[in-house]
């Protein structure tokens, strides 16, 4: 019964002594934390000021006022195909790279820089081969 209760008391002191040990790693953990997250806030409160393109002495949006070009409403679908249509053609203007004025490509015209024909192609190469 003796060496129960002495073994019984081993692992209380143990435990006790494990307790306080993790107590203390803890505690410096989160004083090293603390100071990690003070210097990331304080980095982050920086950054954020800085990353901001707004003015600081800009009023705030009125949005109840009526906006400079309203889309007007469409009431049936053909007034909104023909609202897209025009969209879609300004938008399709506004894309192209090509300048306003171009010609447009006459498809018909022989090539200035042909591509040769595989049997030419291979001639040339049986004659500049080194055997």
């Amino acid at each position: 019964m003796s060496s129960k209760l002495s073994m019984m008391r081993t692992i209380v002191v143990t435990a006790a002594l494990v307790a306080g040990v993790s107590g203390f790693a803890q505690a410096a953990d989160n004083s090293t934390r603390s100071a990690r997250d003070q210097a990331f806030a304080i980095q982050n409160k920086f950054l954020q000021d800085e990353s901001t393109s707004m003015p600081s002495g800009s009023p705030p949006v009125d949005t109840s006022a009526p906006a400079a070009d309203p889309i007007p409403k469409a009431t049936g679908l053909s007034q909104e195909e023909a609202r897209f249509r025009i969209m879609d053609q300004q938008l399709q203007a506004e894309s192209t790279g090509m300048p306003a004025g171009s010609p447009p490509v006459d498809r018909n015209s022989v090539n200035q820089d042909p591509r040769p024909s595989p049997a030419a192609e291979e001639k040339f190469l049986e004659q500049n081969s080194t055997k």
